[in-house]
């Protein structure tokens, strides 16, 4: 095998894979890239078990000669040298090479490097998913989602299933719903046009890893649903990862449609007296801030003591409010996140109860809420 390939666009294809590549695992041959040169283009492939990511490099990109090819074949490289080599590089082509069986050679001006590679078969043979009838989500869609749930995710493994984002479509509509029992993100998104209903949980982390690669274009990302994968194809880049085993929990219930108490403020205002606060409550083991609510004086304040530190009071004038005179205490954390999900000019908080959840949402979308539920006051 023997290539010569741009070095810019060599980068931008690790880029992308190296969120594969795992630090630990029972089988050193997934710390490398599968390196597959094919008389069409290079073929490059990271897997850590969970996520396998695939990239295609043509011969040509925009009508201009970027790889060379003077013999085909495959090897296992060292994914961590190799990235870490390329970076360093002073060049503008590599020449990548093996011989002997598997060990690789890599030039680049008067840098020449050699590593040891793995034999090709020893990688194991994973399959990536294809059929005739993908689901289309706009990359900037698909981001949106993203960002607007996975951080309500569980870090425990206690229950498995709530380190995953819960995507069920039914009825022309697709709902996104990501929960850790303390915080709840749904996202409703209309789609037509899908062949049949699926419920289906994608791990919180495959998602952030996901959203590293999409940009905020309009293009078109194809889905495919198949043996508990889903792969999600972005031009020349494929992403699959394994889906979460178990029942998702019917939350719907959970989520209060009707409110005795509602504020609106404006978002700017409202994050950055929550993100003062947040210095004082961060100190405490749970975060927490308490709000007041004065409807005679039309305001909000935001209060957190912490005994080694000190106290902080922050006031918030509201744009509206109606129902009577609240407090109620929570994660200060859990507000920030909800508030850069929202991330509008104007929020609604909406309340039943010092010690019922209680919901944020961006005045005019009404498709995106984020649920909280208060902790009990000392």
């Amino acid at each position: 095998m023997k290539i010569k390939v741009d070095r810019q666009l060599l980068l931008t294809q690790l880029s992308y894979i190296s969120k594969a590549i795992p630090t630990k695992t029972p089988l050193p041959v997934l710390t490398g890239i599968k390196f597959v040169v094919a008389e069409e283009g290079l073929y490059l492939t990271t897997s850590d078990s969970d996520i396998t990511i695939n990239t295609f490099l043509p011969l040509e990109v925009n009508d201009t000669q970027v790889i060379q090819i003077d013999s085909v074949g495959s090897i296992i490289i060292p994914g961590k040298y190799f990235i870490e080599i390329i970076k360093k590089l002073n060049g503008d082509n590599i020449e990548i090479s093996t011989f002997e069986g598997n060990y690789v050679t890599i030039k680049c001006g008067r840098s020449e490097y050699t590593l040891n590679g793995f034999d090709v078969t020893q990688y194991p043979n994973i399959e990536l998913i294809k059929h005739d009838n993908p689901i289309h989500l706009e990359k900037q869609l698909l981001k949106t989602i993203i960002r607007q749930t996975v951080f309500s995710t569980a870090n425990s493994e206690n229950r498995p299933v709530l380190t995953g984002v819960n995507f069920r479509y039914d009825a022309d509509e697709l709902m996104c719903v990501a929960t850790d029992s303390f915080r709840l993100s749904k996202k409703l998104v209309p789609l037509n046009k899908l062949h049949e209903p699926f419920n289906i949980v994608i791990p919180g982390r495959s998602l952030i890893e996901l959203s590293k690669i999409l940009d905020d274009s309009h293009e078109s990302v194809d889905v495919y649903l198949a043996n508990n994968q889903i792969l999600f194809q972005i031009g020349n880049i494929s992403f699959q990862s394994r889906l979460l085993d178990g029942i998702y929990p019917e939350t719907k219930e959970f989520v209060p449609t009707t409110f005795g108490i509602e504020i609106k403020a404006n978002y700017h205002e409202l994050y950055n007296a929550f993100d003062r606060a947040a210095l004082i409550a961060r100190d405490q083991v749970s975060n927490v801030v308490k709000l007041n609510i004065l409807p005679e004086e039309g305001k909000l304040l935001i209060t957190a003591n912490s005994p080694e530190v000190g106290k902080v009071e922050e006031e918030v004038q509201v744009e509206m409010i109606s129902g009577g005179e609240l407090r109620i205490a929570c994660s200060a954390l859990f507000i920030i996140d909800a508030l850069k999900a929202i991330n509008n000019s104007d929020v609604i908080m909406s309340f039943n109860g010092d010690m019922r959840p209680f919901i944020l949402r961006d005045q005019y979308d009404e498709t995106t809420i984020q649920l909280i539920v208060p902790v009990r006051m000392e």
